[in-house]
């Protein structure tokens, strides 16, 4: 194994390897300084305290490596500091409505996993992420957004564009921004915005709820409502695409898995908990130092960048009773830092939660232990963005035989 120092986040290859890396750095210190400048905060402790104090760990710079700057309105939420940060936020949770918004989809998302699951059975098999988990994402935040259903393939099709190029250099970092890179996208977004704006009657949406809260009873400008819709769709397919993608993965290649959950559905949140802490959508989260501090007992100074690796922290022994244990049987666990924590934590957290843990149970009652198959030329290959860790596809066929099973 090469030096773990020299380990850069921001390669496609090691970000999706770095299990071993990850584990050498947090045995060697809490708190690491890496060769190439940054600062690894890979156990649980010292990464929960990152995302706890704001004001000593800024999110400005966000994913990008040399942390450049960009409009606000080209802005993900995660990357605001105050005083923007609090305002815009309470507009996204109100967007994303809570748990009470998430509950009142539940029915929409079963109704939904119930027919995608079965048509792609009924063909025999499929793409498990394509078919299934992306197709039930996008059509959530369609239905969540007040966006007409039949768009929901379009939408798709866009952020998955956005995502990619969201930490690697990509269009979105051009001179113009979203609006020159993405000019369709964000003419349909702006659109929609225009349309509630106009609108003589409130709709019940997360389009109306933003428009309608507003910052200081001030109205809101268009691009800053847009980058708000924007985050919700990035943050409201992707990540929990992801999630879905990794833990149906899971039960197939572990059918013991599949059949405990499938005969106590009990653990299904659990089972989702679990899958989060393990393979977190987001590997990364990055912050810069607005000051001198200490992390861990490690002198920072002021302006380095600290990488506050989730997917390691989530498997700290000293958090976890064997960490790299899939498990169903923890009892109180700490929180795992797959939605972020503190500040930063993830509005749409219930949503995703629901959207999972739904899709798992429609899973659990419509496909047995072993009546799935991995494709013979499967290879798993995870989606082309550092910092994301979900597979791209997960491409299955119906067994000959069902086995009995209860």
């Amino acid at each position: 194994m090469k030096d773990p120092r020299s380990f850069n986040p921001f390669d496609l290859a090691e970000a999706h390897d770095m299990w071993d890396v990850a584990a050498e750095l947090r045995r060697e210190a809490p708190v690491v300084h890496l060769t190439n400048g940054f600062v690894f905060a890979g156990r649980y402790e010292p990464a929960r305290q990152v995302l706890l104090d704001s004001e000593t760990f800024m999110a400005k710079g966000g994913f990008r490596a040399d942390g450049r700057y960009v409009p606000m309105e080209d802005r993900n939420i995660g990357e605001l500091d105050p005083p923007e940060h609090g305002p815009i936020r309470q507009l996204a949770r109100s967007g994303a409505g809570g748990p009470g918004v998430a509950e009142s989809l539940r029915p929409f998302v079963r109704q939904h996993a119930e027919r995608l699951l079965d048509s792609l059975m009924e063909n025999g098999g499929g793409d498990l992420i394509t078919g299934f988990g992306l197709a039930l994402t996008n059509l959530v935040i369609a239905q969540l957004l007040g966006v007409p259903l039949e768009h929901s393939p379009r939408l798709a099709r866009w952020t998955e564009e956005v995502v990619s190029a969201n930490t690697t250099g990509g269009p979105k970092d051009s001179a113009g921004g979203r609006a020159e890179s993405f000019p369709e996208f964000i003419e349909y977004v702006d659109g929609l915005i225009r349309a509630r704006l106009s609108a003589d009657d409130a709709a019940h949406d997360a389009i109306t709820r933003i428009v309608q809260s507003g910052i200081e009873d001030a109205d809101l400008p268009i691009p800053i409502i847009r980058m708000i819709l924007v985050n919700l769709l990035l943050g409201g397919t992707a990540t929990t695409r992801d999630t879905i993608g990794n833990l149906l993965h899971e039960l197939i290649v572990r059918p013991e898995l599949h059949e405990r959950l499938r005969s106590d559905r009990g653990r299904v949140p659990a089972a989702v908990e679990e899958s989060l802490r393990l393979a977190p959508p987001v590997l990364f989260l990055l912050r810069t130092t607005a000051k001198e501090t200490a992390l861990a007992g490690v002198s920072l100074a002021a302006g380095e960048r600290v990488l506050v690796a989730i997917a390691s922290a989530n498997r700290d022994v000293q958090a976890y009773p064997a960490p790299d244990t899939f498990s169903l049987d923890r009892v109180d666990p700490l929180p795992h830092l797959s939605f972020g924590h503190g500040a930063h934590l993830c509005v749409g957290a219930a949503l995703s939660r629901m959207e999972v843990q739904e899709a798992l149970d429609v899973f659990l009652d419509r496909i047995a232990p072993g009546e799935l198959a991995l494709a013979a030329d499967f290879e798993l290959a995870h989606v082309p963005v550092p910092f994301l860790f979900g597979p791209q596809s997960v491409d299955v066929l119906l067994t000959k035989e069902k086995p009995n099973v209860r």
